[in-house]
Parts: C-alpha cells; sequence; structure tokens
C-alpha cells in the first residue's frame, strides 16, 4: 500500500528536523513561514516541525499541492487541527480548487454535508448529480431561488437542472420576481429574456409595472400558472419604495382597498416606506409617512423625523414623537434626553428632572449629559471578572493560545486574531477567561473582542484596555490634547488594533488614510518609509494622528465636536454641515446627515468619559466649555487641513 501524502511529508519534515539541533526562533520561523507561503521550500528551515506554528506550515504544503492532495488527507489534517481555523480554511480551499479541478468524488469524500458558503455548496450539489440527483437538485433550487447574481461555481450545476427540466419557466419566473425584489433589476431583465413566448404578457406586464405601478389597482390579465399579482406587486414596489417612495407613498392607501398584496406583505411595505420618511422635508412629508411611524413605534424609524424636529428647535414635535416611541426604546438615554430637552425648552422643569433623571442610567453619550445635568455622576456599571481557581492557567496553556502567542510573537497579529476569534467561538462559556487572559497578556484588541463575543458589557477594563498609554501620553502632551481623547479615537476606530485595515484603505491604530499621513508627514519633516506598511506601525501612527487631531482642533477653533466629525468624514464635509447648523452642540450632532458620523462623534465623547473615569480621574463634564462652542464663523475657517477622505 502506497503512502499517504501527510505520511510522506510528515516523515521528511522530522526526519530533516532531526538534523538540527537548535530550536528556530523567532525570526527564522516568520522567514519559513513567510517562504512557505511563496512557495519556496529550500527557504523553509528543515526544524519547522519543532515550532508550535508548524501547522501553518504544512497548511501552505497542501494548499500548493492540491488538487493533488487526496481528501482523506486534507481531512486528517482539517481533524489534527480541528482547534483552529486553519481546519475550516483547508477544507473550503480544497472543496473550492477540488471543484474546480471536477474531482467530484474527492468533493463529497472531503464535504460531508453541504458546505456554508455560496460557491462550496454549489460545488457539493454538483458532485451530487453523479450519485445522488434528488438531493442535487434540492440544493440546487434552494440555491437558485435568490435575488442575487449566483458564484461561478453554480453554473455548471444550473445547466443540468435547467437542460433536466428540473429548473423550468415557473421557477425563472420567480428568480426574476425576486431579484427586482432585491432591487437587482439588471438579474430580473436577464432571466425576464429567458421565458418562452408564452410568459411575454406576464413579463411586459412586469416591466411596465415599474414604471406605471398604479396600474397595479386595477390588473386584469391572465397570466401562465403561478404568476401571483401579489407577488408581482409587492416585488415591484420593494423596488421602487428604495428609489421613488414619494410614488409608493402615494399608492399605498388605495392598496389595501384593492386587495393588491397580502396583509404580510402590505405590512413589509409600509415599514419600508416609514424608513424613507428622512428623503421628505417635514413639509413635504405624506401624511401617510407620520401615520406609519405612529402606528409602528419604532424608535429607529422614527429617528430621521425625530432628528429634523430636534435640529430646528421644534420642541412640540419633539415631545410628540419622543411620546411615539413604543416598547423598551421608549425610555433609552437617547429619547429620554431628548423629550428632557424639549420639556425644558417649554418650562416643564419637573417633567424634564424626571426624564433627565432616567436617561441618567444609561451608560452612553446622552446618558452622561443627563447626569451632568442633574450633576450626578456618570453611572459606568463596571463589573470585574469571576473567576475561578485555575481557570485562567488551564485557558493560558491550550494549544490555541499557544499558537496565538506565537502568532504576535512574530507579528502575525492578523492571524492571531483569527485563531483568538476561533476560539471564542469555540469556547463562549469561557469568554470572560479569554477576556481576563487578553489583558494580562497586552493584547488590547483581543481583550475587546473577548467582551463582544461574550455580550460582556459591563467588563470595562476589558472593553476599554488602557492600551498604548506612555505612546499616546507621549503626543498628547507633544499636541496639547487630552491622552484620553486619542485613545478613545483609537477605540472607536480599530479597537485597538494596529493592523486594522478599512475597505477605503484607512490604516492602523488610528485609521489613517494613506494620503493624509503623507501630507502630515510633509508638514511635520517626517520620513515616511512605505506609506502602507509605516502605518501599521503604532510608533508611527499615533504621532501622526495625533497631529491630525491637533489640525483639526485649530481648523474649528477648538470645538471638538466638529474636529471629531472631521476626523470621521473629512472637514470639506463638516465645513458643508456648519453653514446651516444648530448653534447648540447637542442639536449640531443630531443634525449631522451621516449616521455613522454622528455615532462616531457620540462614541468617541463617551469613551473619553470610561478612559478617563479608568485612569481614576474625575470627570465632570462630557465637553469642557470650550470644546461644545459653535459659532456660524466656524464654517468660514480658511485654514488648510489634508482631507481624510
Amino acid at each position: 500500500m502506497s503512502k499517504s501524502y501527510l505520511q510522506v511529508l510528515t516523515g521528511l519534515i522530522v526526519g530533516l528536523a532531526s538534523l538540527s539541533t537548535f530550536a528556530l526562533s523567532d525570526a527564522e520561523f516568520k522567514t519559513s513561514l513567510d517562504a512557505a507561503r511563496s512557495g519556496k521550500w529550500s527557504q523553509v528551515d528543515d526544524a519547522v516541525s519543532e515550532h508550535v506554528l508548524a501547522p501553518y506550515i504544512e497548511y501552505h504544503r497542501i494548499k500548493r499541492n492540491l488538487p493533488d492532495v487526496s481528501a482523506s488527507d486534507v481531512r486528517s489534517y482539517a481533524t489534527e487541527n480541528s482547534d483552529s481555523p486553519l481546519s475550516r480554511w483547508i477544507v473550503r480551499h480544497a472543496t473550492l480548487t477540488y471543484g474546480a479541478a471536477r474531482k467530484w468524488d474527492e468533493v463529497l469524500s472531503l464535504n460531508e454535508y453541504a458546505p456554508a458558503d455560496a460557491p462550496g455548496r454549489c460545488i457539493y450539489y454538483r458532485a451530487k448529480l453523479i450519485k445522488d440527483q434528488t438531493a442535487a437538485f434540492d440544493g440546487g433550487r434552494q440555491l437558485w431561488l435568490s435575488g442575487s447574481s449566483r458564484p461561478e461555481q453554480c453554473d455548471d450545476l444550473f445547466k443540468a437542472m435547467l437542460s433536466r427540466g428540473e429548473i423550468n419557466e415557473q421557477a425563472i419566473w420567480q428568480r426574476a420576481v425576486m431579484a427586482l425584489q432585491a432591487g437587482n433589476r439588471s438579474l430580473s431583465d436577464y432571466l425576464l429574456r429567458k421565458l418562452p413566448a408564452e410568459w411575454r404578457v406576464a413579463s411586459s406586464t412586469f416591466r411596465q409595472l415599474r414604471s406605471s405601478p398604479e396600474k397595479l389597482l386595477t390588473l386584469d390579465k391572465t397570466f401562465p400558472a403561478g404568476v401571483e399579482r401579489s407577488d408581482m406587486g409587492y416585488a415591484v414596489l420593494a423596488y421602487l419604495v428604495r428609489r421613488k417612495p414619494e410614488t409608493v407613498a402615494e399608492l399605498y392607501p388605495k392598496l389595501s382597498e384593492a386587495g393588491v398584496l397580502s396583509d404580510a406583505q402590505l405590512e413589509r411595505i409600509g415599514n419600508m416606506l416609514a424608513a424613507r420618511s428622512y428623503k421628505f422635508d417635514a413639509g413635504e412629508r405624506p401624511d401617510i409617512i407620520d401615520q406609519l411611524l405612529t402606528d409602528l413605534g419604532d424608535g429607529n424609524l422614527i429617528g430621521p423625523v425625530l432628528r429634523e424636529a430636534i435640529a430646528q428647535s421644534d420642541w412640540d414635535a419633539v415631545l410628540a414623537w419622543t411620546d411615539k416611541v413604543q416598547g423598551s426604546d421608549k425610555d433609552s438615554g437617547y429619547h429620554m434626553y431628548w423629550r428632557g430637552r424639549a420639556l425644558e425648552a417649554l418650562g416643564q422643569s419637573e417633567a424634564a428632572h424626571h426624564a433627565y433623571t432616567k436617561a441618567a442610567s444609561a451608560r452612553e453619550f446622552y446618558g452622561f449629559l443627563a447626569a451632568e445635568k442633574l450633576a450626578l455622576p456618570y453611572e459606568l456599571k463596571q463589573s470585574t471578572t469571576s473567576l475561578q481557581e485555575g481557570q485562567l492557567e488551564t485557558v493560558a496553556e491550550t494549544p490555541a493560545v499557544a499558537r496565538i502567542r506565537a502568532l504576535w510573537a512574530i507579528g502575525e497579529e492578523g492571524l492571531a486574531a483569527d485563531e483568538w476569534n476561533f476560539t471564542l467561538l469555540r469556547n463562549p462559556s469561557d469568554t470572560p477567561v479569554y477576556a481576563e487572559l487578553a489583558k494580562q497578556n497586552g493584547w488590547p484588541a483581543l481583550a475587546v473582542q473577548a467582551t463582544i463575543s461574550g455580550r460582556h458589557w459591563n467588563l470595562l477594563e476589558h472593553r476599554f484596555p488602557l492600551a498604548y498609554q506612555d505612546e499616546f501620553s507621549r503626543w498628547a502632551e507633544e499636541y496639547d490634547l487630552d491622552p484620553s481623547l486619542l485613545m478613545s479615537i483609537a477605540r472607536r476606530e480599530s479597537a485597538f488594533n494596529p493592523h486594522a485595515r478599512s475597505p477605503v484603505g484607512a490604516r492602523g491604530l488610528m485609521q489613517i488614510m494613506p494620503a493624509t499621513a503623507k501630507q502630515v508627514a510633509r508638514e511635520k519633516n517626517l520620513v515616511l518609509n512605505d506609506v502602507n506598511d509605516d502605518l501599521m506601525d503604532y510608533r508611527t501612527n499615533i504621532p501622526l494622528g495625533s497631529y491630525y487631531v491637533r489640525s483639526l482642533l485649530e481648523r474649528y477653533q477648538g470645538n471638538l465636536i466638529a474636529a471629531l466629525a472631521g476626523y470621521n468624514a473629512g472637514p470639506h464635509k463638516v465645513d458643508r454641515w456648519l453653514k446651516d447648523a444648530p448653534v447648540a452642540y447637542d442639536q449640531f450632532i443630531e443634525s449631522i446627515p451621516y449616521r455613522e458620523t454622528r455615532d462616531y462623534v457620540k462614541a468617541v465623547l463617551a469613551y473619553r468619559v470610561i478612559f478617563s473615569s479608568l485612569k481614576g480621574k474625575e470627570v465632570t463634564a462630557v465637553l469642557d466649555p470650550d470644546e461644545r462652542v459653535f459659532a456660524q464663523q466656524l464654517s468660514q475657517v480658511e485654514s488648510v487641513v489634508p482631507a481624510r477622505n
């Protein structure tokens, strides 16, 4: 019997390793890992098998040799490394590689069940065609019925199903309707063109309704079996409500009387329409929008109209809308604070005090503002980990933690985070233990992730670790800034992950755009060797980010709210917002049109209170007076600050 690939590989590595006297250093193993990634096996040290991260070398060797590695060997590797994300990565990659090579038996041998990802499922059910067509077609139909485009791995399966009639005209129609409902008009049109001539009336009617949805009310045509007027109408309205909400708003009251949609469909369209209240100015908003918002009582849906009333100082409207919020959200810090503000503005001091008192119980920006108004201490609700004897030591000695330590030591923080997240998912009841372990080991990003994974919102020392404190203090002193402010920005931007990368290209602890870094470097006469790599070094990232914060504060004459909004959205946008901004600082925050920026400003300011409190500093105000003053001339400032995005 011939030896398996893994037996040969293991024997080779062990044999070579026996020639080495010394264990590899971190630097030597990193060199070997980089060589393995590039397929330069002659540069892989003989002693890699002795290292705790040897499975990573083996992973790249198997990956490089696929699809010529058997499924049994891949499965053996995955089983041996079941406590690592490597097991999932290798199975997924092998499945895709086997599928591309049309090795269907290997696909089924490797996967007992259909994979979770769409490409893997398509390959799995294509492989099933050979031995179990019923299962293949059942799985294929589930994949087909989607409003989104499917990956190329589905092509073979769908072609086979079309040729056998398993995907018939009704299935094509059904998917065309689903595609329009999901907003994918091009896919819908593509599918409609695939229908035969007897479906022409249904197809043309469906297209016409997009431009003339009022025809739904009088639609009286004969369609092929399987075409439901309600499904057609729902898809058209779901598509239009995102693009022409005013059209749907005009039509909506008539839909119920005409019986065009089912009750469930009508309710969903109503929710979608209510969610687009921000598309209308208060004076132009159709009555049906306000009625839907009132009936639904959803705080998130009411948000845009409430913010509009706040920005306009329409305190009667603020009271009315906060009163319409239903459920637990009604007593949130946000809604209670603004109810208190409205009552205070209307001279109802006792009721305002009651609302502020409720708001002050919340650990968030508006809860802190309410507490400040009442001269109450901030409600931090802090708790500590309660661990059993030996629990921390047991977790610390696991192979997963050994790998995490080793990955961290060789600068592979991204892989360390992957191992960490995988471990947290496998051990949900131990997340407080892992949070404490990360804190003690100086892994702030991992401590934060453990609290998020376990939803331990009150473990403040772990959610808000005092990370990189010396570096933040150094540059805060250099630029006359509050170090807790800089820490709060980094916590919001990257959760203290020095290697974080955003989809738009921002990098590092303080998520600085490369263009911004280059401009700041020129102004400060700093030398950047490779800006993308340099930003991943906290020793470069923190001083650049600190200087940028200082420059924004100078641009906005010390106003911290405008500076933070500029850091998140870019100063040019903030300049525009300031032109018509309310003078009151809290009203300005709610007038910011971008939800991300509104949430960002409030989060950073709340985080600063928490960080300052954890440092033992007495905090009596969320914002100092000079940080909150708004003057219209702020928008007239002509100083040049590099745009962040």
